[in-house]
């Protein structure tokens, strides 16, 4: 499939590398269609670009939480469950959004409360909140950084 980008212009995929997120990512119900595309190809980095197929300016950089926390631990509800074909959350890979202040990378956050899954056999997700009030929406990826930066 080739399609258009507003960051990295004109992309051809192979149609199995396409995501379905089903309800879309919150604010964006409409687009459904994702690709995942490394953040930088010369290293091992651990963000990635989670970028719309059908719509070229809209793109996100996630990251697997359990890079963040180890015991990060998913909730599937049967609503979710029943969509996406399975109760066990070792069939799903995990990505949470990162926000990235333009003036201040190094305070970059993870929203940990709401992850996007997709089940790896079907490449169908979804995006879920999660219960568990330990999981902040902004997760400091970086505190150490951002405590000399004056973030607390």
């Amino acid at each position: 499939m080739r399609f258009q980008t507003t960051r990295f212009g004109d992309l051809e995929v192979d149609d199995q590398a396409m995501l379905k997120i089903h309800g879309g990512i919150l604010g964006f119900p409409q687009q459904q269609r994702y690709v995942i595309l490394e953040h930088d190809t010369s290293d091992n980095s651990p963000f990635k670009w989670l970028q719309s197929v059908d719509e070229p300016s809209l793109a996100f950089v996630v990251i697997d939480p359990r890079l963040l926390t180890e015991s990060y631990q998913l909730e599937l509800d049967a609503e979710t469950a029943e969509l996406l074909g399975s109760v066990n959350p070792a069939d799903f890979i995990p990505m949470v959004i990162v926000k990235i202040p333009r003036d201040h990378p190094e305070k970059m956050t993870a929203n940990l409360r709401g992850p996007i899954i997709v089940r790896e056999t079907s490449r169908e997700g979804c995006q879920i909140v999660l219960t568990d009030e330990g999981y902040p929406f902004d997760h400091q990826i970086f505190p150490d950084a951002a405590q000399t930066a004056g973030v607390r």
